[in-house]
């Protein structure tokens, strides 16, 4: 256990600088064609809304050639985000699209609108796009990154008394700025229990905690630039226990 908050710098370190790599406009080569992922013409249109107040549900209505598929899925969305930056849409072909999703703890979902053989609209989950889709709709279209709001004020600390199975504590996050601008220290406490680790901070990024609006046991440690947030860490408290997951895949 005294080797976790080393362990975690490094995966954070390591993690940020992949981050940085998938960030830029370059989008990485797995085709084997040798080319970079072009998203085509649509040739229809896909509609993507959430009926349910409590974010638990998505609604895509896929519309084409005078057919419709609509189709409902049931999804634990990321929450206290505008519509806007739930989705992303990637026609990889005019009769073809991927639906990215962004649900909890920042994993994404991806769904697909197509034709079948027989002509008949389809809506499918699938488990894993096509490499160019995928990094076309995180890296370029940024889905994963949070557009800033008045909902999403960042804050520098965080304190709120919570009950987490049997144990009645103060749940503190603080993010500590060092000496050095390229890098701070983030501390959580909760229940007698401390972690610290270490985050490196890119130039022009800002480092702040997102709180959760509807889960006072949770909060977000994130990286701003020009207008958008990164997730990089969540820190919560479950079942009594001071939990810190690494949000960068």
């Amino acid at each position: 256990m005294k080797a976790w908050p080393l362990l975690l710098s490094a995966t954070l370190f390591f993690a940020c600088q992949e981050q940085q790599q998938r960030s830029s406009n370059e989008i990485e080569d797995t085709s084997s064609a040798g080319e970079a992922f072009q998203p085509a013409k649509a040739a229809g249109k896909v509609t993507v809304s959430f009926p349910v107040t409590d974010t638990t549900e998505i609604k895509i209505l896929f519309e084409l050639d005078g057919k419709t598929k609509e189709k409902s899925f049931e999804l634990p969305l990321a929450k206290d985000l505008e519509e806007k930056d739930l989705y992303r849409l990637v026609w990889d072909k005019p009769n073809s699209c991927y639906i990215g999703v962004l649900k909890q703890k920042n994993g994404t979902r991806y769904y697909h609108a197509s034709v079948d053989d027989r002509g008949y609209l389809q809506i499918n989950h699938v488990g894993t796009p096509p490499a160019g889709v995928w990094q076309f709709a995180e890296n370029k279209m940024g889905l994963g990154k949070v557009t800033v709001s008045t909902k999403n004020k960042l804050e520098d600390s965080y304190k709120k008394s919570v009950q987490s199975g049997r144990i009645i504590a103060d749940f503190i996050v603080r993010v500590i700025p060092l000496e050095r601008k390229d890098s701070v220290h983030v501390y959580a406490e909760f229940g007698g229990a401390n972690r610290t680790f270490s985050q490196p901070v890119p130039e022009g990024f800002k480092p702040g905690l997102l709180v959760s609006a509807d889960n006072p046991a949770q909060c977000s440690f994130v990286l701003e630039h020009d207008g958008k947030l990164t997730p990089i860490a969540e820190i919560a408290v479950e079942g009594g226990h001071l939990q810190i997951n690494n949000l960068i895949r």
